[in-house]
């Protein structure tokens, strides 16, 4: 269960036609700390009914950056958690209206965001959504590109140029 497809994420197993589902895509979301970003972030995942409890995920993330700063570097921070109530790992991703320190390790303030909500009995898949984040932010032009785009659209079309070049995961 690494993707989604608009009618959301999708089967272990089966082919991702998207990393990202495109109803979890925000731009700008508003916020001026870590732990407001998380929240705002978490109340629109739920709001797209990919979790039941906006306040739960919130914390959850919130527990996970206590262990230790999901901020990357370079602006860019992987908030990850596991839940018990999903059966489906869920990928998001949000441009922050203004940069906002994650507490990453070289000191940038964090303005694009990939939150992986994973099952608490996932780990497989868990890893493998996060690695391939990572292989997508990777990819020449992408990190630039999500920078520049300033609609849902704008994010959706760097994401989905970027996964045209990237392997399949399995």
């Amino acid at each position: 269960m690494l993707s989604g497809s608009a009618e959301g994420p999708v089967e272990a197993g089966a082919q991702p036609e998207s990393l990202i589902d495109p109803r979890l895509v925000f731009p700008a979301i508003p916020g001026q700390t870590r732990e407001e970003i998380l929240r705002e972030l978490s109340r629109r995942v739920a709001a797209q009914g990919v979790v039941p409890d906006a306040g739960e995920l919130a914390d959850r993330l919130l527990d996970r950056e206590r262990l230790g700063c999901t901020g990357l570097g370079e602006g860019i921070a992987i908030p990850h958690c596991k839940l018990s109530d999903i059966d489906r790992v869920a990928i998001a991703v949000a441009s922050t209206e203004q940069p906002v320190d994650f507490g990453a390790a070289d000191g940038k303030p964090v303005s694009l965001i990939f939150l992986v909500a994973s099952p608490a009995a996932g780990a497989a898949a868990h890893l493998q959504a996060l690695a391939r984040v990572s292989r997508l932010l990777r990819a020449p032009g992408v990190v630039d590109g999500l920078r520049l785009a300033s609609t849902r659209e704008g994010l959706l079309d760097v994401i989905r140029e970027a996964e045209a070049g990237l392997p399949v995961a399995q």
